[in-house]
């Protein structure tokens, strides 16, 4: 049976395979056995095959019969084959039977080869195992260094399973949607992430689910708040896309959102921005159409007055009429200008104010008598309230006193014929408060907020257009605001009349007491030798008509070097020079002037279009004693020549 069975499994293995018992016979050998040994029969002696030593072939049969495991060991057959052997034992011995063992004969090439193949198929088994665990590595580090920019980063992540359901929150996410990472994993998104519109308050659908369904980015719309869990909103602004696995197919869906509080806060502002510079630029355009009409309305009345008088045999009464014209609507031009002027002197911070102690009573009777002519000319009736001992104010008078003229000439023009105005003033604890309150027409509620805004005026409808170019009440709030005051309007709308406060810190104690206003007694000055300078013929000329008919000697130049010789030659007691002139400027022929002995007696008078204190400071430094403002008003011409002639010619 033993035989039988070697035979059938002994044949089928590709090596020699023998049967050998322990005392050196040959039991059995397989068909390769055979045919690759050759010369191998049943009860041949394994030592007759072997050039091996006795001893070697006894050894490996002895350690070959000891144990089932096989034992390795080589032997050399005749033929110098030489093979690495395996013996086994098949029966161990019995009842003084020797046992028998089989031995697997492997050649020591073919062994060698196997071996290097194994050793190969081993080293590549080793690589593709270090392969493998270094990208289970380089993949664990990916998700950590995943996970951790996802922590640091400024914006919030949500991560979600194809099922819509949280599977990630970084802290960001956390803090403004309220929940954790652990509170939310598993839960639908939509239950973590909820979002409202910012106007409607409606909810928004969740970008995710229609990554899901369409796996394209999606973001949401503008104005889009998210509601966190404790039920505060929060301005966002964020987009959805989706998740793919290495074949393309969509395993998720990343949500990344932002708060855009200081963002929205910025966009409002530059909002209002754009609607204030819109705004300003209508009321430009509006300004400028306002300017035109009130410049263009003197220039048609003096145009018509020019015509009048230039005509021949004219009416004396008609030229009387005309030249009053004239008069009227250069004063109305000069007070535009002036009023411009003002408004951009104090937008600059450039306009000083000559303080005194200053009687609010005598400031306000004198704004009643310059105002007296419009509101005479609108029938209007005055009411006055002026309480006794009025505590008096630190400020300028002049000032003062073209604020309350500018209300009190507000009032008459906007209240219609035979209206009422109202004039009050009073001390209040340490304040003196002025009221001017008229039945006029009253300020839409809309324009209330505005109306000491520059350029800013009511209806401006042609039917309802008073004139003006709305810097009066810019220029009365930033007056009143110099002198450490307040100014209020109060209207309850359109046809309920209006009502303008000022306030002003009263003085107390020794400050407060006020000193009777020096006022110089008008003189009409004697014949004085005057020299007119100025590059503007007719405004030259007809000045020289003006002092000639006041009964002074006049000379008159056009250029500064023609000047400079003619006052030479003349000497004058008077020389009014305008700045800007041909040959040298009006500063640089005073400075020479003053360069001569022969007229250190003559008063230089300064006329100019430009009035600030810079330029009057300039004209004091060149020289001049005094300096006017074009148009020279003949009033204040005639005063400093009368002031000239009483220091009996000389400057002061």
């Amino acid at each position: 049976m033993v035989m039988l069975s070697f035979g059938q499994l002994a044949d089928v293995l590709p090596e020699p395979v023998l049967l050998v018992s322990t005392d050196g016979l040959v039991v059995a050998a397989n068909q390769r056995a055979r045919k690759e040994l050759g010369s191998v029969s049943e009860g041949q002696r394994l030592f007759a095959l072997c050039s091996d030593a006795r001893e070697h072939v006894e050894g490996l049969l002895r350690r070959s019969a000891r144990v089932r495991q096989p034992t390795l060991g080589t032997l050399t057959l005749n033929a110098g084959r030489r093979y690495r052997v395996e013996g086994a034992v098949v029966r161990p011995s019995s009842e003084g039977s020797p046992a028998i063992v089989m031995l697997r004969l492997v050649h020591e090439q073919a062994a060698l080869a196997a071996f290097v193949e194994l050793n190969r198929t081993l080293e590549r088994l080793r690589r593709e195992i270090t392969a493998q665990r270094r990208a289970s590595g380089e993949l664990d580090r990916q998700r950590e260094w995943l996970r951790v920019t996802l922590v640091s980063i400024g914006d919030a992540v949500i991560a979600t399973d194809v099922g819509g359901r949280v599977v990630f929150m970084n802290p960001v996410a956390e803090q403004l949607t309220g929940w954790t990472e652990g509170e939310a994993t598993g839960r639908p998104v939509d239950e973590v992430f909820h979002a409202i519109h910012e106007v409607t308050r409606e909810p928004i659908e969740s970008p995710t689910g229609r990554v899901l369904q369409e796996g394209s980015i999606v973001g949401l719309a503008n104005h889009t708040l998210l509601v966190a869990r404790g039920g505060g909103a929060t301005p966002i602004d964020d987009s959805a896309a989706p998740i793919r696995d290495a074949s393309g197919e969509i395993i998720g869906a990343v949500l990344v959102f932002r708060a855009i509080a200081e963002r929205r806060a910025l966009e409002r502002l530059a909002e209002q921005r754009l609607a204030d510079l819109v705004l300003a630029d209508r009321r430009k355009n509006e300004f400028l159409a306002m300017l035109a009409h009130e410049l263009r309305n003197p220039m048609a009345a003096i145009h018509t007055a020019s015509t009048l008088l230039s005509a021949p045999d004219e009416d004396p009464e008609a030229v009387t009429f005309a030249a009053a014209v004239v008069e009227r609507q250069v004063r109305h031009m000069a007070r535009l200008v002036d009023d411009l002027l003002d408004v951009a002197r104090i937008s600059q911070g450039k306009i000083t104010l000559r303080a005194e102690v200053v009687d609010v009573s005598r400031v306000l009777q004198q704004s009643v008598e310059t105002s007296r002519r419009p509101i005479e000319a609108g029938r209007h009736e005055l009411h006055l309230s002026i309480a006794g001992g009025l505590p008096a104010v630190q400020g300028d008078a002049t000032r003062l006193e073209q604020v309350f003229c500018n209300l009190l000439n507000n009032a008459a023009k906007y209240t219609p014929p035979g209206g009422n105005i109202w004039l009050s003033a009073r001390g209040d604890h340490d304040e003196v408060v002025v009221s001017v309150r008229d039945d006029g027409g009253g300020i839409a509620p809309e324009l209330l907020p505005h109306v000491f805004d520059v350029f800013v005026q009511g209806d401006q409808s042609l039917h309802r257009s008073r004139g003006g170019l709305g810097v009066g009440l810019a220029l009365v709030k930033r007056l009143v605001e110099l002198h450490g005051g307040s100014c209020s309007c109060a209207s309850a709308g359109v046809g309920q009349g209006a009502e303008f406060i000022v306030r002003l810190p009263a003085l107390r104690g020794e400050g407060a007491a006020v000193g009777a206003r020096e006022r110089e007694p008008a003189m009409r000055a004697a014949r004085l030798h005057v020299a007119v300078v100025d590059d503007n013929h007719d405004a030259a000329n007809l000045l020289a008509v003006s002092l000639k008919r006041w009964g002074h000697d006049v000379v008159v130049a056009h250029d500064g070097l023609v000047a400079l010789e003619l006052v030479r030659e003349h000497r004058p007691d008077v020389a009014v020079l305008d700045i800007g002139l041909p040959g040298i400027d009006g500063y640089e022929l005073a400075r020479r002037l003053r360069g001569e002995p022969s007229l250190d007696r003559c008063m230089l008078i300064a006329v100019s279009g430009y009035g600030q204190d810079a330029d009057r400071q300039r004209a004091i430094d060149a020289g001049f004693d005094h300096h006017l403002l074009k148009p020279v008003e003949p009033a204040a011409l005639m005063k400093l020549l009368a002031r000239g002639m009483s220091s009996g010619g000389s400057a002061p």
